[in-house]
């Protein structure tokens, strides 16, 4: 009676997955970014930022690999790569804000708006290629 192609449901089901991580990427990075930087005082707002890229971290790096899987069954290659990169690099973030070990030498203060800045660059990075991601699945690359 209806004749469904489920390459092409495929293909959108991928392009949701890694349109969803790209957003969830952006309201990470930028949104909650200029949120708590305009509401909080700068120690506050950092530690903020660090957790929720770290807590969001795992979510997107699902979502990517959910978007990867369609798009293997699909046979959209370029989505597959590039889903399985951004997710590679969201799940990167949760290593680059680890808490850290070493003790700061005595008389030194400890900077660690360095790793933010890092992490929050490369969720910007990572969210252009996710986005690039569901663009290729959409048309099926």
């Amino acid at each position: 009676m209806f004749d469904i192609d489920l390459t092409a449901v495929f293909h959108a089901l991928a392009a949701l997955f890694a349109g969803a991580a790209a957003a969830s990427g952006w309201t990470a990075a930028v949104i909650v970014a200029n949120t708590a930087f305009d509401g909080l005082d700068r120690g506050r707002a950092d530690r903020h930022l660090q957790r929720v890229l770290v807590a969001t971290a795992g979510f997107q790096t699902a979502l990517l690999c959910i978007a990867a899987g369609f798009a293997l069954v699909s046979a959209a290659h370029a989505s597959l790569v590039t889903a399985g990169v951004a997710a590679l690099g969201f799940f990167s973030n949760i290593w680059t804000l680890a808490p850290r070990r070493d003790r700061t030498p005595e008389g030194l203060r400890k900077k660690s708006s360095t790793r933010r800045v890092v992490a929050v660059s490369l969720t910007l990075i990572m969210t252009a290629v996710a986005l690039t991601s569901a663009v290729f699945a959409a048309f099926g690359i």
